[in-house]
């Protein structure tokens, strides 16, 4: 067998940590806020947030070399693609998403090895039952920043789903587990004669209620979502053409994901459509490392996994749903259209 020609793939991989952290930095110093409202120098940004003068072009020319930030002469910027998605003040905002990575996902991520050893998942550690929502819920500050990190993954599905599933044939929604509503306004917003339901636990409603008073504004949205309070395993589940599960199924174990996908086929009317995205694994296991390295981030956070297409179909299918061909809502996330029959 030959010599691979270079080990630097391998290098680039044990190193990806270096630009995850300078993104990270940035958004908490709040640079990409700042230069999103205009451009400064290095002496600027040094002074107005306090770097050490011998580090900051170093680390404005990473984030120049990373494209999150362009220099022209002395000035620096923000790109496109960071003005969008890491400036606070935009709609697209996914900050608070990065904040959990940076917050809770990375540190579990330097224990995989004993992980990979025990099978402790963090919801096993932290919490007497194993399920680390009450305990999170019961914190407004740790609520609100889940909601936000919530937020920032709806942000990056919520357009392609709008766009890539044939609203104009129904009038009403639920996105069951939909945390603060987000994907709701946003699939409302774009089809004006829909009507939507967030279904989630009680004490996320406040945060429903802001969002919705955000961003509704001399709107009809605020007419036309609701946000009613439950248990998708208990408690009945709205009266509506559609249900989504979006990240939902991955939190589960199988047992829990039939069930799940049981009750939406009972309760939705003949007719009716159930809606499933994840970042779902290719059926051979050989590709999206993403998927798969999420599969384990699922495990490690609650004893979960993510599931192959052909598992999500056969659980739809199980239950009583013909199941469309799968659609890519983006490379990361599947989706599975499932319609119960007339």
């Amino acid at each position: 067998m030959s010599l691979p020609e270079s080990a630097l793939p391998i290098v680039r991989t044990a190193t990806g940590f270096f630009q995850a952290q300078a993104l990270f930095a940035g958004i908490e110093l709040g640079i990409f806020a700042r230069l999103s409202r205009g451009p400064a120098d290095a002496s600027e940004i040094q002074q107005e947030f306090g770097l050490h003068p011998s580090l900051t072009h170093d680390y404005l020319d990473s984030l120049v070399a990373m494209d999150l930030l362009s220099r022209d002469g002395s000035q620096y910027r923000t790109t496109p693609l960071a003005s969008a998605y890491l400036d606070p003040t935009k709609p697209e905002y996914i900050g608070g998403f990065l904040a959990f990575n940076q917050r809770r996902l990375y540190p579990a991520w330097g224990t995989l090895g004993a992980f990979l050893r025990s099978g402790e998942n963090l919801a096993q550690k932290f919490s007497a039952n194993g399920d680390f929502t009450s305990e999170l819920y019961a914190d407004p500050r740790r609520a609100r920043a889940f909601t936000e990190a919530m937020d920032g993954y709806a942000v990056l599905l919520a357009r392609p789903l709008a766009e890539k599933y044939r609203w104009h044939e129904v009038k009403s929604f639920t996105d069951l587990g939909g945390c603060r509503g987000l994907l709701t306004t946003r699939i409302a917003a774009a089809h004006p004669h829909l009507r939507g339901v967030t279904f989630d636990l009680p004490p996320l409603e406040p945060f429903f209620d802001e969002l919705v008073d955000a961003v509704g504004g001399e709107t009809d949205l605020r007419d036309r979502v609701t946000y009613q309070a439950g248990s998708f395993f208990s408690d009945p589940l709205p009266d509506t053409q559609v249900y989504i599960f979006g990240h939902v199924l991955h939190d589960w174990v199988d047992e829990r994901r039939r069930e799940l996908v049981g009750r939406a086929f009972e309760q939705l009317p003949p007719g009716g459509t159930l809606l499933v995205y994840d970042s779902m694994i290719d059926d051979e296991r050989r590709e999206g490392v993403f998927n798969l390295l999420m599969s384990l981030n699922m495990a490690m956070i609650s004893g979960s996994s993510e599931y192959t297409v052909s598992q999500g179909v056969g659980w739809l299918t199980e239950a009583g749903f013909t199941v469309e061909e799968p659609v890519a809502l983006n490379e990361l996330t599947t989706l599975l259209v499932a319609n119960k029959p007339l």
